[in-house]
């Protein structure tokens, strides 16, 4: 046999165990996703059956990762700790390294550089977060009778975020968005084996947050992502209807979606489950606290998300880390019920050890935390987060405003809240990646979305004085691109302009390695 017919006759089987692979998946899935994985089954297919494809799929990963290493570890770090000292250092040493370390976070001062703090830093809330941390650094949420204040502040945090979204709920303190997903998760998890589910699915839109899919991995839940509807970017119930089965225990819906800011049709989809007998959890991590006060002043345009006003809600995830403006750990999770949050108790009570249990994913925690997002909560109060609403608020239209001004740009949807998302205008040849790569240049590391391919701004404190500027680098961005229509974007804009094209298998491998690389240490040689 010919080395060219025998080349041919893989071709055809190449082609035919992809299209075999693949037909049951065409009437649900859009044609770039479909090319994507096309060109996924034949790069591992080739990665397999000859050796240079898979040699230069590895050199090319090599190469990312040492862009990757560069850009993070740089040459090295001179002051790197490796080893425990053999003597322990004086306070004030420590203090001397910890300020100069500081340093390295000049572009989150700046204000252009976003890192997930929606409150303004240094204000006088951080300042009172500090200090009530310093008071209850030594305690543990493990011992409620040892330290019942620390009790006092959970209960009370958790209670104080029920009331804001349904009276009669309640909840688990997490220490973020994630942890609270996974919670919700887990209830639904047991309560689908209490009626005889032995293979849980839980459907979710391709706009959700990827906690969903982590939740599911850890849990053995099958995750169907639908898609969301092309005119309003939501997650409806005629498409979820398409997907659900006997198997499926709850709907995932997002309030507001993280890459563009839009809230799925949340009131419809409480009807449709609540027909189908099955759970509703409402992901409003993001918008927690933020789209509560815009809508008890009218700025939400009659939008439904909650338990207050949607019935067929059986959970939400609610960060008080974000437009909150706690520090960083608190999340709640609530539940309608009881009996739907003992769902995720694991008692312990047969070991050796005695009697345990404890009321999240976690063991000891530290009570410094809980404090701190306590006194936040108090300093804030109703009408801090009324004014907080109605300044992000004018932020947003200010931004929109900022947006439609700009030739070339417009918004790919008109979002709720937190999130801005914006695309090149229909006319324009713009690649919304260069304009990303040239933002990141003039010191932004604005949010970059795929499919479609999107330029963020996610809305905090810090815009109030910054959208001025923001504006300004904006449209010289945006204008560079205009002459330079050839230049390659760099940075992150780069990476996810790649990703479009790069075949899963190898995306899934560059981000393992990536965060193996972020916990390196890597001393100067």
């Amino acid at each position: 046999m010919s080395k060219h017919l025998t080349w041919t006759n893989c071709e055809h089987a190449v082609v035919v165990i992809i299209g075999i692979h693949l037909c049951s998946k065409v009437w649900t899935t859009s044609p770039r996703k479909l090319w994507k994985q096309v060109f996924t089954a034949t790069v591992d297919l080739l990665a397999s059956a000859v050796p240079a494809v898979g040699g230069t799929l590895e050199a090319e990963k090599t190469k990312a990762l040492d862009d990757i290493e560069r850009d993070m570890l740089g040459d090295g770090d001179p002051d790197a700790n490796v080893v425990i000292p053999s003597e322990g250092l004086s306070p004030s040493e420590i203090v001397a390294m910890s300020e100069k370390l500081k340093h390295s976070h000049s572009g989150f001062a700046s204000g252009k550089k976003w890192g997930g703090i929606y409150h303004e830093a240094g204000s006088e809330a951080t300042k009172l977060q500090a200090e009530v941390w310093g008071m209850f650094n030594s305690t543990n949420t493990l011992y409620p009778g040892v330290f019942p204040a620390i009790r006092k502040f959970e209960a009370e945090l958790i209670q104080m975020v029920c009331s804001m979204v349904g009276e009669g709920t309640c909840g688990l303190l997490a220490s973020g968005g994630t942890e609270s997903i996974l919670l919700a998760a887990l209830a639904y998890r047991e309560t689908g084996r209490r009626r005889n589910i032995t293979n849980p699915n839980i459907i979710c839109c391709e706009t959700a947050h990827p906690a969903i899919f982590k939740a599911c991995k850890y849990f053995g839940i099958e995750l169907i992502k639908a898609p969301y509807d092309s005119s309003n970017f939501q997650l409806t119930p005629k498409i979820v209807s398409r997907y659900v089965n006997r198997n499926t225990v709850a709907v995932y819906a997002s309030a507001p979606t993280f890459p563009h800011g839009v809230l799925d049709d949340v009131e419809g989809l409480g009807k449709f489950c609540q027909s189908k007998g099955i759970g509703l959890h409402v992901d409003n991590c993001l918008g927690g606290f933020l789209l509560s006060y815009l809508k008890k002043q009218g700025l939400l345009h009659g939008r439904k998300f909650d338990f207050n006003e949607v019935p067929g809600v059986t959970t939400m995830s609610v960060d008080l880390h974000k437009y909150g403006g706690t520090n960083k750990g608190c999340s709640v999770c609530v539940f309608k019920t009881e009996e739907l949050r003992n769902s995720t108790y694991m008692p312990s009570f047969d070991g050796c050890e005695g009697l345990y249990v404890t009321p999240t994913l976690q063991g000891s925690r530290s009570g410094a935390t809980i404090a701190a997002a306590w006194s936040s909560i108090l300093y804030k109060g109703e009408k801090g987060y009324l004014a907080m609403a109605k300044t992000h608020h004018n932020i947003m239209t200010r931004a929109k405003e900022v947006v439609e001004k700009i030739d070339g740009l417009e918004l790919l949807v008109d979002p709720e809240g937190c999130i801005l998302p914006i695309i090149p205008s229909k006319n324009s040849t713009l690649s919304i990646y260069l304009v990303a790569s040239q933002m990141e240049k003039k010191g932004w590391n604005l949010f970059t979305g795929q499919s479609p391919a999107v330029l963020g701004l996610c809305v905090g404190d810090v815009h109030q004085k910054m959208l001025g500027e923001w504006e300004r680098d904006l449209k010289d961005a945006v204008d560079h691109v205009k002459a330079n229509p050839n230049e390659k974007a760099t940075g992150n804009a780069a990476v996810y302009g790649a990703a479009s094209t790069i075949p899963d298998t190898l995306l899934d491998s560059i981000l393992r390695q990536y965060v193996n690389i972020s916990l390196r240490v890597k001393p100067t040689e």
